[in-house]
């Protein structure tokens, strides 16, 4: 089980790196629409970094909370800082913090007591 999940990661974090190099125009993502006062895109960078502590909770020996949240913290910086390189993306502060609240929010999801039986049902050895 624990190969699956290291599989698993690795395709998610492909899958991560690949949304935030390709273009915005050729995805259809609208830049200009608004939801609730928050732009679209940001919904899709707290979306993409939703499950990134699940993983790191999953796949590191070492179940240290603190550990996980400085790899997601650094993980997030990565993805903005890829933005500064690329010429027709754009850096942005929003987008770090919607990323920190997709992480924050799959960490409190993963932290409730349903999810936590539901997992320690089904160990990874």
């Amino acid at each position: 089980m624990r190969k699956f999940f290291q599989y698993a990661f690795i395709f998610y974090l492909l899958v991560v790196i690949t949304l935030l190099v390709i273009q915005t125009s050729k995805t259809g993502i609208k830049l200009n629409f608004y939801f609730l006062g928050i732009r679209s895109d940001h919904y899709i960078h707290a979306i993409m970094l939703l499950p990134f502590l699940f993983f790191c909770r999953q796949l590191f020996t070492r179940k240290d909370y603190l550990i996980h949240w400085l790899i997601g913290i650094s993980f997030c910086a990565f993805c903005e800082g890829l933005h500064y390189f690329i010429p027709y993306r754009e850096f942005s502060l929003a987008d770090f913090g919607a990323n920190l609240i997709g992480m924050s929010l799959g960490s409190i999801f993963y932290r409730l007591p349903s999810v936590n039986e539901f997992l320690l049902k089904r160990r990874i050895k």
